[in-house]
């Protein structure tokens, strides 16, 4: 493939994979080095990232502080090969209110010279059968005469063939109400829609305690939903202990809210809120597209964290409508997409990409500024929550949890049933509930939607968690860590879903850590003292701790590693790099293996790995147990084939695909080499078990023997024919699925369920005979043991435990909360990359100050939907807010070094929340049950 655009090679063509009779192609993205200024130098230095032990800067590094374009909203239509040079640019309309019906769209102020050459509207859309995926519901375009499902609602789309036409149209209309005239008031039309989702998880402990089997557990019982009535959840089955699943949950339920009235138990009843958030990733949402009509193909260059359901449901949207018939291929190009939080997965913004680009007459480019990127852009949930913690007032033991929540989440579903059910699970956090009755319910609402944004839930739930304890450990009078000691998760205990969770609990080391730093032993005297010194400043410390689960429950990472003959290591994964160092991780964490870090290596690629022959049947959260068990007769078969990258995802499942890819080649092509070269002969000899090795300076060094470079194991293992390409995936949910493969004649079980190789240059015919379409041999799979599909009730058993101090000073005349100093402890198993994990809890602890403390969107008619929200008037927090001089860490050590990777993005910024909060409460002697805690807020309290 010459330019990786137009001309498709052979090998190009057979990595297709064809959508109702849409053919869809991963291609990479490629521009035109000539353009970028420092593209001559980035290669030189590119190659040292990987000279030393280990990563001598991120992979990604060069090129972003050289400005190269590499970021999705970067390029134009002149910087990709083989497309047109002239650009042409979106804009789409949407409105700022949803009370009224939508009588017309008024255009007439664009300027004559700035008239838009086309205009797609709802009536465009139905004439031409287009519409969106099921995933986002229905209505991608308001039709005149009907009321906005939700303020931002999108009702036309632009198309300028320059850009100086579109900047003086856009100019006249973006902040323009005169453009809409509307007719009457009419109610919301998410008031008359039933919700999202509803969960409730109820668990009973047996009589014996906590080792005993549960008395009633989601987990055991299954899931339970209600019935709905004015568009409420109401649970309407008999109080029951003998009855059905759901009428015994109701008699445990109802016996613990009794319970409640127990005059020996202290109960923390409490109401909490929080808040909607714009995620304020680095790049705001962009969009290139290019219809190239001499060649039926359809180039789309997308922004987003899960460009795996794109491929799918973009084929899908394109292939049922009268435009699509000519369109042969879609072509999709995934770059670095600027950030993501959450906000760039399972986006709606490509479809009206998509939409333009097939009504475009050149290369069409739509991007968000920040304007429009408040009102359109996916948020964080808003929670109600009313919560009543009951502990005994002899033991200081919890007894028993009631919690209740209420989300909002926007005028398209998106992942609301998703959040709603993990917020609900993870308010638990690290303590130990025998008892507990969890409703979490989620309604649409007229706001902009919201989605998986970084928290998940857990940053709501979890914070009114610790806020609780924090005041039961003053009700009770008992030190504040002595109350988290006695009621942490022991390790075998049960979650409130009636799951064992994996790994150790290492809870009450973490909090033993927490309690001799400084910032905890010193308070008083550093409260005397400061105050002293400040005589308009109070003082105050606070803690907080969480524990937060990783992974989907349906978790799909595929991998590939390869060796050169001139001993270079390419690593493929289909994870994206959104920012977080996944690129750098996955590149180095192979060393352990193969003695190098990667030369190369590729990010989002899916249709590669079409290459292992994959096939998928049904949902893999909502299949049936027989259903699994038939399909896995099936030897290509798996629950899912792709994974979006979220969920804190990549330092866990990824690393596992790609990991086993790297061993594979160790064990059957390095290892083997080695032997060979010892021996003096091309014959292959399985090493000795026994025999110890190791890897020093990128050679491989055996007992006895002199270090064999690497370059001459790959140079070697090529002129055998050895294994030097494997291709891995692997299926989890909540553990790994394993599989026997025939290796050679030989059955070997791995932590797999697909495998796929290559061979070296000295392959024989034989060998190659194996090969497919994709030039790759499909390892025959023998058999494969899934999870149980009764996993999906487990919700979650992986956890990453997290916890911080803060210290802080309030200005009693202004309010304002200034942080001096803080410490965050995290137990993240086996480290990949040190740098990658500390620039997570930074980046994590201004996230959690910034939900804390200054960040806020209404949820009502004056919020980001008006599409007049900017940064002058939404507050992110800057690095003085954050106590940057005195931002400290502690990376708790693994317990072995076989422990896993966890994940860690999402749980670093969690209890830096309710830290704050109670270090305002210490410092003010006043508690708030709201966020974010403003200085207005304070003022008023004191």
């Amino acid at each position: 493939m010459s330019t990786g655009q137009t001309d498709l090679s052979r090998r190009g063509f057979i990595k297709k994979c064809v959508i109702g009779g849409v053919a869809v192609y991963s291609a990479p993205m490629i521009f035109d080095k000539k353009k970028a200024f420092a593209a001559s130098v980035s290669e030189k230095l590119k190659a040292k990232w990987n000279a030393g032990a280990k990563p001598s800067y991120r992979y990604d590094a060069i090129e972003k502080v050289t400005g190269q374009k590499i970021y999705g909203r970067d390029y134009r239509a002149q910087d990709i090969p083989g497309w047109p040079q002239k650009q042409h640019y979106g804009y789409v309309i949407r409105v700022n209110q949803a009370d009224k019906i939508l009588v017309d769209l008024d255009l007439s102020s664009i300027p004559e010279d700035a008239k838009p050459y086309f205009t797609i509207t709802a009536q465009t859309l139905k004439d031409n059968q287009l519409k969106l995926p099921d995933f986002y519901g229905e209505n991608m375009l308001l039709e005149l005469g009907k009321t906005p499902d939700y303020q931002g609602h999108e009702v036309a789309i632009l198309l300028f063939d320059s850009f100086i036409k579109f900047k003086k149209a856009k100019a006249q209309i973006e902040f323009s109400s005169a453009i809409f005239k509307w007719g009457e008031t009419t109610p919301l039309v998410t008031l008359n829609q039933d919700p999202y989702a509803c969960w409730r998880i109820i668990r009973q402990e047996g009589d014996a305690g906590s080792a005993s089997e549960d008395r009633y557990s989601t987990l055991h019982d299954g899931l339970i939903f209600p019935d709905y009535k004015d568009h409420k959840p109401v649970w309407n089955a008999s109080i029951n202990q003998t009855g059905n699943a759901t009428e015994k949950a109701m008699f445990y339920a109802s016996e613990l809210r009794k319970d409640l009235a127990n005059p020996d138990w202290l109960v923390i009843d409490k109401k909490f809120t929080t808040q909607s958030i714009e995620p304020m990733m680095l790049e705001p949402e962009a969009f290139n597209g290019w219809l190239d009509k001499k060649n039926d193909r359809l180039h789309v260059v997308i922004c987003s964290q899960s460009p795996q359901d794109f491929y799918a449901q973009a084929g899908e949207v394109i292939a049922k409508s009268p435009l699509g018939v000519s369109i042969k291929e879609l072509i999709v190009h995934t770059p670095y997409i600027g950030g993501g939080f959450g906000a760039k997965d399972h986006t709606i913004f490509p479809y009206y990409g998509i939409i333009a680009s097939l009504y475009s007459t050149n290369p069409i480019r739509i991007a968000n500024d920040r304007f429009q990127q408040f009102q359109s852009g996916l948020k964080r949930h808003t929670f109600n929550m009313n919560h009543k913690l009951a502990f005994d007032k002899k033991t200081k033991k919890i007894t028993g949890l009631v919690a209740d929540m209420v989300l909002a989440g926007g005028g398209r579903k998106n992942y609301s049933d998703s959040v709603t059910m993990v917020g609900a699970s993870a308010i638990q956090s690290i303590y130990y509930l025998p008892r507990n009755d969890i409703q979490a319910w989620c309604h649409p609402s007229a706001t902009p939607h919201a989605g998986s944004m970084r928290g998940y839930g857990t940053l709501q739930s979890m914070g009114a968690m610790e806020m609780m304890i924090n005041e039961a450990a003053e009700a009770l009078d008992i030190d504040t860590f002595e109350l988290r000691r006695i009621n942490a998760f022991q390790t075998g205990q049960k979650n409130t879903q009636g799951a064992i969770p994996n790994g150790s609990a290492r809870y009450i080391e973490m909090l033993n850590l927490a309690e001799k730093h400084e910032i905890w032993t010193k308070r008083k005297q550093n409260k005397l003292d400061y105050e002293k010194a400040h005589p308009t400043k109070k003082y105050g410390v606070g803690f907080g701790i969480a524990t937060k689960d990783y992974g989907t429950g349906a978790e799909a990472p595929s991998a590939s590693v390869a060796i050169t003959p001139e001993g270079k290591i390419i690593v493929q994964v289909c994870s994206i790099e959104m920012g977080t160092g996944t690129e750098t991780s996955q590149g180095t964490l192979i060393t352990k293996y193969l003695g190098n870090m990667a030369d190369e290596v590729h990010m989002a690629k899916i249709k590669e790995f079409e290459a292992m022959e994959l096939i998928e049947s049904d949902s893999p959260y909502t299949m049936s147990q027989a259903h699994q068990d038939e399909m896995s007769n099936k030897p290509t078969w798996t629950p899912t084939i792709g994974m979006a990258s979220s969920a804190s995802q990549s330092a866990f499942f990824q690393s596992h695909a790609t990991a086993h890819a790297a061993k594979l080649i160790l064990q059957h092509s390095l290892l083997p080499a080695a032997q060979a070269i010892i021996n003096k002969n091309d014959s292959v000899v399985k090493m000795n078990p026994a025999i110890k090795y190791k890897w020093e300076l990128g050679a491989l060094v055996i007992e006895g023997q002199q270090p064999i470079a690497f370059e001459l194991l790959a140079k070697k293992a090529h002129a055998m024919g050895l294994v030097t390409s494997v291709m891995a995936h692997a299926f989890n949910r909540w553990e790994w699925a394993t599989a026997d493969f025939d290796f050679n004649g030989e059955k070997q079980n791995y932590p797999l369920d697909a495998i796929a190789v290559q061979y070296g240059i000295g392959a024989t015919a034989e060998q190659k005979q194996q090969y497919n379409a994709a030039g790759y041999q499909v390892i025959k799979r023998l058999s494969v043991d899934y999870p149980k599909t009764s996993m999906n009730n487990a919700m979650v058993t992986y956890y990453t435990p997290c916890a911080t101090l803060v210290e802080i000073a309030v200005d009693t005349k202004l309010g304002n909360v200034e942080i001096l100093g803080t410490h965050t402890w995290i137990e993240p198993g086996n480290v990949h990359v040190k740098e990658l994990v500390e620039g997570q809890l930074e980046g994590g602890l201004t996230m959690g100050v910034g939900h804390a403390l200054y960040e806020h969107l209404p949820d009502d008619e004056t919020g980001a939907g008006t599409g007049t929200w900017n940064l002058d008037r939404y507050q992110v927090p800057f690095a003085k807010h954050n106590g940057v001089w005195n931002m400290k860490h502690t990376i708790m050590p693994p317990l072995s070094d076989s422990d896993d990777s966890k994940g860690v993005a999402e749980v670093v910024m969690i209890p830096v929340v309710p830290a704050l909060i109670e270090a305002i409460y210490q410092a003010t002697n006043k508690r708030f049950y709201h966020l974010p805690v403003t200085p207005q807020d304070i003022m008023k309290a004191i």
